[in-house]
């Protein structure tokens, strides 16, 4: 049993040395979302216009240099800053679906066409999901 937490501890660790900076960035950036007073302005920018907010999310999503481990602090401030969930999910699949980094590493193993494919694709993907959590969030 030790010689498995040890285990985990380790790659936790190893993962941590990787991602240390982006979560340096991230997590003071929500906080000044927050405290800064912008959420509130997020959120009612983002409230009355359902379907473009989920587009503008889906497209700064993939264009922020967030990986699955450093979006969840600035998902986490936009949910309790009261943004709607369905711009919130769209981000959230984009953001570590394509980044500017990522993009740049497809066009140079797969050549530009799939490298553009792959970034519209992950654009649709987020914004369908987006859209169907909209559409749950409307009927319940």
């Amino acid at each position: 049993m030790l010689n498995h937490l040890t285990s985990i501890f380790d790659i936790v660790l190893f993962s941590l040395k990787d991602i240390w900076f982006y979560l340096l960035i991230t997590i003071p950036t929500s906080v000044l979302i927050n405290l800064s007073g912008a959420a509130k302005y997020l959120k009612t920018a983002l409230r009355g216009r359902p379907y473009i907010a989920i587009l503008l999310a889906a497209l700064i999503g993939a264009l922020s240099p967030f990986c699955s481990c450093t979006v969840v602090p600035v998902i986490a401030s936009l949910l309790i800053s009261g943004v709607p969930l369905a711009p919130v999910m769209a981000f959230w699949i984009a953001s570590p679906s394509m980044d500017p980094e990522i993009f740049f590493l497809s066009v140079t193993a797969l050549g530009w066409e799939l490298a553009v494919w792959r970034l519209v694709s992950a654009l649709i993907l987020s914004v369908a999901a987006g859209f169907i959590t909209n559409m749950i969030a409307n009927k319940l």
